[in-house]
């Protein structure tokens, strides 16, 4: 295959990746109770990684329903005040890295970035950065 090619391949996987992304996120915003309760759902999918376990103090049987609690994200009226939704959202990201769907357990390497970069949202899920 010639480079021109392979570029206007790229270029075209490129905007298609763009196409499903625009699409996929259409809609209203989701609650941040929803937001906040698929972080939590990510942290604590097993086997848990070992910021969540030794950050928070909780292994794969009592991590969801701590942190829920902790962080009062179990209410469905739950809005965000600190950290922000926007600072959440933006530390939510390396969460989702291995795909969109809550099955997939995020990547350890991600997880403990998020505890890295993201202390805030450490602390107000109750643990220690």
């Amino acid at each position: 295959m010639s480079v021109g090619r392979m570029t206007d391949t790229v270029r075209r996987v490129r905007a298609s990746v763009a196409l499903l992304c625009l699409v996929g996120c259409s809609g209203p915003a989701a609650p941040d109770a929803a937001v906040c309760r698929d972080v939590v759902t990510r942290l604590c999918t097993e086997p848990l990684c070992e910021p969540v376990a030794t950050s928070f103090s909780v292994d794969g049987g009592t991590c969801e329903a701590t942190l829920l609690q902790r962080s009062g994200c179990h209410d469905d009226g739950f809005m965000f005040s600190t950290p922000s939704r926007a600072e959440f959202l933006d530390c939510r990201i390396p969460l989702l890295r291995q795909g969109p769907s809550q099955k997939i357990h995020p990547a350890c390497a991600d997880v403990a970035e998020v505890f890295l970069v993201c202390p805030q949202v450490v602390r107000f899920f109750g643990g220690t950065p």
